[in-house]
């Protein structure tokens, strides 16, 4: 690879954009980095709906951004997809990094060097091609990036790979205290998807009656709903927000929610990542101005800790319950995890994802 094609990036990802998933915030983010960073950024995507992406994802850097006009993401689509990503640009330069794992192999078969990032089991078809083209020794122009080490281990490759966790960007939360926070009220952002931690807040705050419970979020992919949280007179539901808005609205609290079961989903039902997730909603509550409390799981234990958030052992409801009324109780008491949780996440920001990304590739 010559140094001219060597800095080029052609990002490919099945999305539709925008979109309500964390994976459309993952890959504008890391396009942003990657651009930031000097390379010549292009992202492929299945669709996209309007021309003010960039700024509902909070980038600064005009990537620029390829549609192919496919709406239905399903493996029809996806074969299709990485037809005429081959077929339109049948010369593309430099690096090639796909979170498709149909397209980064069929890209593969044409000689092109590339890298895959995964982020969950394989299940299907998908999973049937994946250890068919590993059996038969189809992975040679194949690097990988795991989101965790648990699912490195769990796909057990010999290629070259490297592990990545998920991360933030704290320009975006570089924000005055805000002195109007809401009092006595906690706050929960992201996916209702079962085992993210809906359930156990509705158990908390029945529990809680005095404690307010915030929520932002879509319910596309959950078993509750809007009527759903109506039922219950301490939890308010303020609907989905783009994710530009999220730093001011975690800047109106005090308390944050990551209450996690023992099993998480995703937008995907059949789809369990308890033990390979790098949760977004983790770095931007230790970026924000408040207290992260959550569940004790084992995949982020290497980040979380007793001193920069609150644990909850055993996902226990009780102790959910004593500890949020013991940090309005004695706010002060718990203000220096805030502090070292801004410690704790300095190193986990696109930037040096990128920068760990691109050293990794270019070995």
């Amino acid at each position: 690879m010559n140094e001219l094609k060597k800095k080029e990036l052609n990002y490919i990802a099945e999305l539709v954009l925008p979109s309500r998933s964390a994976y459309s915030i993952q890959v504008m983010k890391m396009c942003n980095a990657f651009s930031e960073l000097g390379y010549k950024t292009n992202l492929h995507v299945l669709k996209s709906q309007s021309n003010k992406i960039h700024k509902i994802y909070n980038c600064n850097s005009n990537f620029k951004i390829y549609s192919y006009n496919l709406k239905i993401n399903n493996f029809i689509s996806r074969l299709l997809f990485a037809t005429k990503l081959v077929l339109k640009n049948k010369n593309l330069f430099g690096i090639l990094y796909s979170r498709s794992i149909i397209t980064g192999i069929f890209l593969s078969f044409f000689k092109k060097d590339v890298v895959i990032e995964i982020h969950h089991e394989l299940k299907g078809f998908t999973f049937f091609l994946f250890q068919l083209c590993k059996n038969f020794g189809f992975f040679k122009k194949i690097k990988f990036v795991f989101i965790t080490k648990n699912l490195k281990k769990n796909f057990n490759l010999l290629n070259k790979s490297v592990i990545a966790d998920d991360g933030v960007d704290l320009k975006n939360f570089k924000l005055k205290k805000n002195k109007n926070k809401y009092k006595n009220t906690c706050v929960y952002t992201g996916s209702f998807a079962k085992g993210k931690g809906l359930e156990k807040i509705i158990k908390i705050s029945k529990l809680l009656p005095k404690i307010e419970f915030h929520l932002y979020g879509d319910f596309s992919n959950s078993t509750y709903s809007n009527e759903t949280i109506r039922n219950f007179n301490n939890i308010k539901y303020f609907g989905f927000s783009e994710y530009k808005n999220m730093p001011k609205i975690l800047n109106k609290y005090d308390l944050y929610l990551m209450p996690y079961e023992n099993k998480v989903y995703v937008r995907s039902k059949n789809i369990e990542v308890s033990k390979f997730m790098s949760p977004m909603k983790l770095f931007e509550y230790m970026a924000a101005n408040g207290v992260l409390i959550a569940s004790d799981l084992s995949v982020y234990s290497h980040i979380l800790n007793k001193k920069n958030s609150i644990l909850i052992k055993n996902n226990s409801i009780n102790l959910w319950k004593r500890k949020i009324e013991e940090f309005f109780k004695i706010k002060k008491k718990f203000l220096y995890l805030s502090k070292n949780a801004h410690e704790s996440v300095k190193p986990y920001t696109w930037d040096n994802r990128a920068k760990k990304i691109m050293s990794f590739i270019n070995v």
